[in-house]
């Protein structure tokens, strides 16, 4: 499926418009020919881009260049923000590639994923709703002003960097780093109530805005996490299932199969023989 721009932009010449999706709910694998940023605000689902599954949750942004291709599903309560751009009708200077740049985590020097804070989302919101209100106008300045928020939004989302640890971290930042900490970790034999004192939480505390800003658990979220890169593993690597289950943080291969089956529909092995795969 592909989507084009005269579907969305209300001309030819417009370079920038606000797309919400909330909730957003599930949706066939598609690419486009426009650029596209998507902002996950809550909940949590599988977003499957260029064939590469990502349990997605709040704080969460992804870059996705016309002609990629994605997919939403098994979601749940997920709320997005896509912000859709065309540098090329660009009057100024509206290169979101460029700005975000100095965050090189690719070949090509541009980061295609990441997480902020909740208090970047905080302050992204107002500057979203201006954008949205400002794209929608038809006088002779709109485009102009709809660039110069895209520009803004584009360097908050720049600025929007982690700390090297967790020491006074305030209460609006706190689970942006949880959840960052645990993605880039959880391959490790994590103790999440020890995560919680970490980042400055009671376990009962932890749980519950854990579920009120994710709409799941903490442990379902690491067991997502690791089942995540376990299908990454299975598809582009050649290793038992064993080494991959417990290279991905799980201690007991039963349970891997188990929670893989649950999730997939399929066992492991079937997963990684299906000609196209899917996650339910």
């Amino acid at each position: 499926m592909r989507l084009l721009a005269k579907e969305f932009f209300r001309s030819d010449a417009q370079s920038v418009i606000v797309e919400q999706r909330q909730p957003q709910t599930p949706f066939p694998l598609h690419d486009h020919d426009f650029c596209e940023i998507m902002i996950v605000l809550s909940g949590n689902g599988w977003h499957v881009m260029n064939d590469e599954p990502h349990f997605i949750t709040c704080g969460e942004i992804f870059y996705v260049r016309a002609d990629d291709h994605h997919a939403y599903e098994q979601v749940d309560d997920l709320y997005l923000t896509n912000i859709l751009f065309r540098p090329d009708r660009a009057a100024g200077r509206c290169d979101f590639r460029e700005i975000m740049r100095r965050f090189a985590e690719s070949d090509d020097g541009t980061r295609y994923h990441w997480q902020v804070t909740e208090g970047a989302l905080a302050q992204i919101k107002p500057l979203i709703t201006a954008l949205d209100n400002e794209a929608r106008r038809c006088d002779p300045l709109s485009d102009m002003m709809s660039e110069a928020l895209f520009n803004q939004l584009a360097v908050l989302l720049s600025r929007s960097q982690f700390a090297n640890n967790a020491q006074g971290l305030p209460n609006t930042s706190r689970l942006g780093h949880v959840l960052n900490y645990l993605r880039h970790n959880c391959t490790d034999d994590i103790d999440l109530e020890a995560v919680a004192h970490r980042f400055g939480y009671s376990s009962r505390s932890f749980s519950r805005m854990f579920r009120e800003a994710t709409a799941t658990t903490p442990h379902n979220y690491l067991v997502k996490l690791r089942l995540g890169k376990a299908m990454r593993a299975l598809l582009t690597t050649d290793d038992s299932i064993t080494n991959i289950a417990f290279a991905c943080g799980f201690n007991d291969s039963n349970y891997f199969s188990y929670s893989f089956s649950r999730m997939t529909g399929m066992a492991p092995s079937e997963y990684r023989r299906a000609p196209r795969h899917s996650h339910g």
